[in-house]
């Protein structure tokens, strides 16, 4: 199984349901916004630097521009479900689920959860499985801002996983889906339980949590 491929389907397909004018948990940022990041981010590599460093943000502005008006909100969904274009970089072998499965969990929750009434998805435990490994492997760059130490405790797994060491800590609780969430700044919406001493826990809920 593909967490990229199986996010990026069920992604663009939500994307075309909601339309581009649906909010998402992304600040500022319609359903139309959140697709023309994650198209420029695999398809255009002279804005990419402008998604991380504010100095370029005028030449990303444009490329975004450029992006929304080359088709229309369908026209670009579908674009972004038949994957990487014939010049990307993610259309190395192994590069779309290794760089993209985070991303698209990520964005497709950011979609979902902007929504009213909106209830969690049952993901299954093979993708939850998946999800744990991510947190292994990813969880020490996610918490690296962390002023304390943090710890999780996923379900369905036996042992505790310390993500970031430090003489305070906290314990995240809850399904890895959940959890990711939590550590990427989804905070209003993570469906999880932080357990420390009660200062440490809002120091480390007001640290930094961002990608």
């Amino acid at each position: 199984m593909s967490i990229a491929r199986d996010e990026r389907a069920g992604l663009a397909a939500d994307l075309s349901r909601l339309g581009p004018d649906a909010p998402t948990l992304c600040e500022g940022w319609t359903a139309r916004d959140l697709l023309t990041h994650m198209l420029l981010r695999e398809n255009d590599p002279l804005a990419i630097p402008g998604m991380a460093v504010s100095i370029f943000d005028v030449v990303t502005h444009a490329r975004a521009e450029k992006m929304e008006a080359s088709g229309s909100f369908e026209d670009l969904v579908a674009r972004f479900a038949h994957g990487p274009g014939r010049f990307s970089v993610f259309r190395i072998p192994g590069l779309d689920a290794a760089a993209n499965s985070l991303e698209y969990f990520i964005h497709h929750e950011d979609l979902l959860r902007a929504q009213p009434g909106w209830q969690p998805r049952h993901l299954g435990q093979r993708v939850e499985l998946r999800l744990a490994e991510i947190i292994r492997k990813y969880g020490r760059a996610l918490t690296r801002r962390s002023p304390v130490g943090v710890r999780v405790e996923m379900t369905g797994l036996a042992d505790p996983v310390t993500l970031h060491p430090g003489n305070r800590i906290v314990t995240i609780v809850g399904k890895p889906s959940e959890i990711l969430l939590l550590l990427t700044g989804r905070l209003s919406v993570a469906q999880v339980d932080v357990l420390g001493e009660p200062q440490t826990i809002t120091t480390f809920m007001r640290s930094d949590h961002s990608l």
